[in-house]
């Protein structure tokens, strides 16, 4: 399935791309990421491309000494593809080139938002179309507390779930990872009250909720949160849910899961461009399924956006 391009601005067809550069976590995937980044470098150098490989943690990558990139694809998680777009924004390169999404992980919202998938059998010769192609998509970026993301970060007993997967991390995940965290989470967390401001305007306030603030509306629970998201309006969309129990979440799932979230008493869904949470006490924050510290929470909409090349 190819992706709905009337969701975006017309893609843009830029030149042939010449130079790449693969970031690729080689764990991921069980082991698949390091192996179709090496099939996938391997092909690109055979159809005269200048092709770098690099197989190791994009944090200790020093971006400025790569060679020139006409593209960088992303093979792993979306922890990965948000470290080498963390580490494009920051680079002194004159312009951040477009990114191929490869999903290798765990959620892979972005990979999904794209409608490609890891266990695609033609998942090659696909990348090779799209690289030949070379349309480019530039969609949103946002920082919470300083974090740059692409997806969604949130406050609020997902952020706490988060935190707790990334205590007991060992390795890769899978999504029965979840499973422990999330129990133990139900069973302990406090519910603290928060405020919400969204460009001035509170939309929750001193009540015990979870918030979350995203530019798709692909969620980690399979189901979408933020139906209503779009990832190049040059807004965020944010969502508020008043919940205090254990009993009030497992509502706000069901009801998510039927799509009527939005209905439920209480729940305020609008968007902004700046973002605050403040909190009775510190509350654990998520960006794009990974730990980002504790509120309180500052969500501000990037003036630069990613390019993506459409698969």
């Amino acid at each position: 399935m190819s992706i709905r391009l009337e969701r975006y601005c017309q893609p843009k067809r830029t030149n042939l791309m010449h130079d790449i550069v693969i970031f690729a976590n080689p764990i991921a995937g069980a082991g698949r990421a390091g192996k179709l980044a090496r099939e996938l470098a391997d092909r690109l150098q055979r159809e005269g491309c200048n092709t770098r490989l690099i197989l190791e943690p994009v944090d200790g990558v020093d971006v400025s000494q790569l060679p020139h990139m006409d593209a960088a694809i992303t093979i792993g998680g979306d922890g990965t593809l948000r470290a080498v777009a963390k580490k494009l924004t920051e680079s002194p390169l004159a312009e951040i080139p477009p990114l191929l999404v490869v999903p290798m992980g765990t959620a892979n919202l972005m990979g999904r938002h794209f409608h490609i998938g890891k266990s695609d059998h033609h998942l090659l010769e696909r990348l090779m179309r799209a690289i030949r192609r070379n349309e480019v998509v530039h969609l949103d970026a946002a920082q919470a507390n300083g974090v740059p993301f692409l997806l969604v970060a949130g406050a609020g007993i997902d952020g706490e779930i988060v935190h707790a997967l990334e205590k007991r991390r060992t390795g890769p995940i899978a999504i029965l990872s979840y499973a422990i965290p999330t129990g133990l989470t139900l069973l302990n967390y406090r519910y603290p009250e928060m405020t919400v401001e969204v460009d001035g305007q509170i939309i929750l306030r001193d009540r015990p909720g979870v918030v979350l603030v995203g530019n798709i509306p692909e969620y980690g629970t399979g189901f979408s949160m933020l139906p209503h998201a779009k990832p190049d309006d040059g807004l965020l969309d944010v969502l508020a849910i008043p919940v205090a129990s254990r009993a009030e979440v497992l509502t706000m799932f069901m009801h998510a899961v039927a799509g009527e979230h939005l209905q439920t008493e209480g729940t305020r869904y609008l968007r902004g461009k700046h973002v605050s949470v403040t909190t009775s006490e510190p509350v654990a924050v998520q960006a794009d399924g990974e730990a980002a510290g504790f509120t309180p929470l500052v969500v501000d909409l990037l003036p630069v956006r990613i390019p993506f090349i459409v698969p």
